[in-house]
């Protein structure tokens, strides 16, 4: 039964994130997803989500994360602050607050009036 629910997240994170869900180039430069599958087991390797935000106007940057419903479960974190690059690193840890169980969220990231979507998949 448990491999049927995470095939069922796996088919769902493929119909609710097309490609263009990598986010694209925008006036802003690129940002992007950097992992969108997570294994938050504490082995260090993709523990967390993390987005990373083109910002060389020092804009506020808006970073969320939603259950499959709509509801809101989490604010990122700022991981990393840019210097000379400009990039920002929001960080998304399922094992923080309340342990979100495995499956399919909804990532929202907004920088200036451009807005960055898609999915992310917790396998535990």
């Amino acid at each position: 039964m448990k491999a049927l629910r995470y095939f069922a997240a796996l088919a769902a994170a493929a119909l609710l994130a097309p490609a263009a869900a990598f986010c694209a180039a925008s006036a802003l430069g690129q940002s992007l997803a950097l992992n969108r599958l997570v294994t938050p087991n504490g082995d260090g390797f993709n523990d967390t989500f993390v987005f990373r935000c083109h910002n060389p106007r020092d804009s506020g940057i808006d970073a969320k994360i939603f259950d499959v419903a709509g509801r809101e479960i989490a604010v990122m974190r700022v991981k990393r602050i840019g210097t000379t690059d400009f990039y920002y690193d929001y960080e998304w840890n399922p094992n923080a607050a309340g342990k979100a169980e495995g499956g399919v969220y909804i990532y929202q990231v907004r920088v200036e009036t451009k807005v960055y979507k898609g999915t992310v998949i917790v396998i535990r």
